[in-house]
């Protein structure tokens, strides 16, 4: 990845970028958790153009990822908080782990690497139940069967199936309202009968969720909350947890 030293005004702001060079036929812009990444392939001159002609979804998609950043700071205004499954825990500092669905308390002391894992494991059990659940009703529902459910650390999506038969998810669905989990489940057991996202997969998909445009959409502002809370978390560190 070249340096991450450049720079953009959008929506009235400096945007930093980062430029990533890989064997792509075509050049495109991606919104991580950690910035917008200009994806150039190799021999490619400079993003110079490319950002100029793609400025208006930059800014559509910059502006959509702030609306959603302050729609959490309101939910957690007056205190350090986090969504499980959508419903608001506290963070407090102590000295030994609590974690307290009931009072929707998380009590930990950050610095102590191994509360940090241990809370790590319970949401990772919490999530794997839940989409255990969620998986078993679509395989149903879809007349298909699947071979174990993993729970990653993706940098970049939400899940995936592989050819195999296994369905992985990123630990990051945890802090997703229910339905989104679902959805999430229903979408990747979708695959274990068509693997690409053509018509009959999104027909397969909207016979549970006919309003899966809009959960896309949300599915895209979550993405970054999601990673603001691991992050509140377990810090920059998250990912070794």
């Amino acid at each position: 990845m070249e340096k991450n030293d450049r720079f953009i005004q959008v929506n009235g702001e400096i945007l930093p970028y980062s430029v990533e060079r890989r064997r792509v036929r075509n050049p495109r812009l991606e919104f991580r958790a950690e910035g917008l990444v200009v994806v150039l392939p190799v021999g490619w001159g400079d993003e110079t153009h490319l950002l100029k002609e793609k400025i208006g979804w930059i800014s559509k998609k910059h502006a959509q990822i702030k609306a959603a950043f302050e729609r959490l700071d309101k939910r957690a205004a007056g205190g350090n908080a986090v969504p499980i499954f959508g419903e608001l825990f506290e963070i407090r500092r102590g000295t030994s782990l609590l974690f307290d669905p009931a009072r929707r308390i998380i009590e930990l002391n950050p610095d102590d690497t191994n509360q940090k894992k241990r809370l790590a494991a319970m949401l990772k059990k919490m999530l794997a139940e839940e989409l255990h659940q969620a998986v078993t009703y679509y395989c149903q529902r879809f007349g298909v069967n699947f071979k174990r459910i993993c729970i990653k650390r993706h940098r970049s999506k939400w899940g995936s199936c592989s050819f195999r038969g296994n369905l992985n998810f990123n630990l990051r669905l945890v802090h997703l309202p229910r339905e989104l989990v679902w959805y999430l489940a229903c979408h990747e057991v979708a695959h274990l009968r068509e693997r690409g996202h053509g018509k009959r997969f999104w027909s397969l998909v909207g016979s549970e969720f006919n309003n899966y445009r809009e959960i896309e959409k949300k599915l895209f502002e979550y993405w970054f909350l999601a990673q603001e809370c691991l992050n509140s978390i377990f810090s920059s560190d998250w990912a070794n947890f």
